[in-house]
């Protein structure tokens, strides 16, 4: 997806890509956005639509940019070219939702048979991301070292950033917190050549933070997580704006202030839809609370990133919060199910409808999701398939006796 400038700067395309870049006017970026893909020469040139979509998605206005990238495909079937940007921009809105299966499948085909030099750097970062949140950093590091014998990539300027942040994105997976810091930072001096300051467009200081933390570098850390947050803050987008904020909690030392940062960083994420980074934030806050000694606390949040993560299929963060939540039991954090929540957990188990159950309780279907949510949370689960499942039930099952006579899973 382009950013750089065009040949005609009063070109709406153009224009909202240089408003993106900049990260200072969100709704106007978007509008020049939306006005392009409804100009007949915009919406023919493969350029500016992906200027316009790139706008879009890093806006966060990804129903939008998925609703026009399906037009645009039925517009121009014979058009390659302008398949493969429109396939980019729908793979970052899976991306961007957590999507990973469906991004994935459109990065493999845009890897395979793309021709546009020009969108494989984003191709390569994205592939290698996902890599990584499968719990295959290897795999993403033999991907990367295909690719990085590819002159193509070097030659362009704001593409070598990308090529340097997925080098980074590997180093860190791989146990290499100082390279990571190294390449984030030799990413971010790229893009701040190029004029790209919107950490909506790529959020190198969030990552370097994180980098710098791992390699003990407390004062870098909190200084680039605090410069990310500002400059998301002028853009205004929930999910750049939430990520930054869990960097800067991130970065904090543990004192109360940390444990509020988190909780508004995930109702961010959680308003964005940016589920990839609400998986990784919901974990990071449990560590924390788990440093505070809020054991219990630490559990359900554990249990609500396990959720998210095996729902998206972010191998890494399920298996990281699978053994959290050991330890947070082991410790005595292991949460307990009411009685309500314990009777429906049984009902579902047993095979019965939420309204089904809602005459036999004698309450509202909306409560009984309620309760459930609350089931699914505690217990960390991705929702009715699987709490039915024998597996999770006998993990849980002194939970589920807690407050009943009869034993759990008595009927299933």
């Amino acid at each position: 997806m382009r950013w750089s400038p065009g040949p005609d700067p009063e070109c709406p395309a153009v224009v909202s890509a240089g408003l993106l870049a900049a990260g200072e006017n969100w709704t106007e970026a978007v509008q020049t956005a939306e006005r392009a893909l409804a100009a007949p020469g915009c919406r023919e040139s493969a350029s500016c639509v992906s200027r316009a979509l790139g706008t879009l998605v890093c806006a966060g206005e990804l129903v939008a940019a998925d609703a026009h990238s399906l037009a645009l495909l039925d517009e121009s079937p014979g058009d390659r070219v302008m398949a493969e940007h429109v396939l980019l921009a729908r793979a970052g809105v899976a991306r961007r939702t957590g999507d990973l299966a469906r991004c994935s499948s459109l990065l493999d085909a845009l890897r395979d048979n793309g021709d546009e030099d020009e969108i494989r750097p984003v191709v390569l970062l994205w592939s290698v991301e996902l890599l990584v949140a499968r719990g295959e950093p290897r795999a993403a590091e033999a991907v990367l070292l295909d690719h990085e014998a590819d002159a193509k990539i070097q030659a362009f300027h704001p593409d070598r950033a990308l090529l340097l942040a997925a080098d980074a994105v590997v180093a860190m997976a791989t146990g290499r917190p100082r390279d990571a810091l190294a390449g984030h930072l030799a990413c971010g001096r790229e893009f701040i050549e190029a004029g790209v300051l919107n950490p909506a467009v790529l959020p190198w200081r969030s990552w370097a933070s994180r980098a710098a933390l791992a390699c003990g570098d407390t004062d870098e850390a909190v200084r680039l997580a605090r410069e990310e947050h500002t400059a998301a803050a002028r853009w205004g987008e929930p999910g750049a704006l939430g990520w930054s904020l869990a960097a800067v909690a991130a970065a904090s030392a543990p004192g109360g202030e940390d444990l509020v940062a988190y909780e508004r960083a995930i109702r961010l994420l959680e308003l964005a839809n940016a589920r990839m980074e609400l998986a990784e934030v919901l974990y990071d806050y449990g560590v924390r609370l788990t440093a505070h000694g809020k054991q219990a606390a630490a559990y359900e949040i554990y249990a609500q990133a396990r959720a998210t993560a095996l729902d998206i299929g972010d191998t890494a963060i399920v298996r990281r919060a699978e053994e959290a939540m050991s330890g947070a039991a082991a410790c005595g954090g292991e949460p307990t199910l009411t009685p309500v929540e314990t009777e429906i957990a049984r009902l579902v188990r047993s095979g019965l409808r939420n309204r089904e159950i809602a005459v036999r309780l004698a309450m509202a279907t909306r409560t009984v999701e309620l309760h459930l949510t609350r089931v699914y949370r505690k217990l960390g689960l991705s929702g009715r398939r699987e709490l039915r499942a024998t597996g999770w039930a006998g993990l849980h099952q002194k939970t589920l006796r807690a407050h009943r006579d009869a034993p759990a899973g008595s009927s299933g």
